[in-house]
């Protein structure tokens, strides 16, 4: 797009546009361990056990506790609606609702993976959800380079367009861009609970290749014509 503010300044306004492709380098697991009961110190108790359960059974597959990430933790009071004797409704307490989710992160391995999913699936009574996902370690170099593109491909527009109107393009006047951040994860994902351990299990032997992950973002700049 051409913007000519007068006679005198002429300007031109294009926007770039950036686009990269690369292979994930590092596994992210997150799981949920959630407990529910009406009695508060009951509740803790439970989902100390579980969250213990978990914690050690990652810790046998090769981890250490610090690598292991508490992301999430949620307390709610649950109620439901009863109706009464004389046709009215009231809100009872049912318990209380706890859960929490953690956060591991490796390089990508298919045989440590398989040894992730061997330990969560173990867990009876945490009995986890869990999702596994695929990322890259360096995102700042990844989003430098992002933005490189997106940049060279402006410029470059910009000389087309200003040299078939018989112009040059010249001192850059602004650059801007978005400043939502791309998290660069790959659309593959693997989803499971360990309720369902022995399918899980067998998926473990399952050698995984993640796609490679892509993203995209924009530029505009704006330069004098001469």
């Amino acid at each position: 797009m051409n913007n000519f503010n007068d006679a005198n300044t002429k300007t031109i306004t294009v926007t770039g546009r950036g686009k990269i492709s690369a292979p994930p380098d590092l596994i992210t697991v997150s799981c949920t361990v959630s407990a529910k009961d009406k009695n508060y110190s009951a509740l803790t108790a439970a989902e100390s056990e579980k969250t213990s359960e978990l914690i050690n059974a990652l810790i046998k597959a090769g981890f250490e506790e610090k690598d292991i990430k508490t992301s999430d933790f949620t307390l709610n009071t649950e109620y439901e609606n009863c109706p009464t004797a004389d046709n009215k409704w009231i809100r009872q307490f049912i318990g209380y609702s706890l859960s929490r989710d953690l956060k591991l992160e490796f390089e990508l391995d298919s045989q440590r993976l398989d040894s992730v999913i061997n330990a969560i699936t173990s867990c009876e009574k945490a009995a986890p959800a869990f999702h596994i996902g695929f990322t890259v370690k360096d995102k700042d170099a990844l989003s430098d380079i992002l933005l490189e593109k997106a940049v060279k491909d402006a410029l470059h527009k910009a000389e087309v367009i200003a040299s078939a109107a018989e112009m040059k393009p010249g001192d850059i006047l602004s650059i801007s861009f978005g400043s939502r951040e791309s998290d660069f994860v790959s659309p593959t994902l693997f989803r499971g609970a360990a309720g369902g351990a022995e399918p899980l299990r067998c998926a473990a032997k399952i050698n995984i290749v993640p796609e490679d992950i892509v993203s995209e973002t924009e530029v505009t700049v704006v330069c004098l014509l001469a």
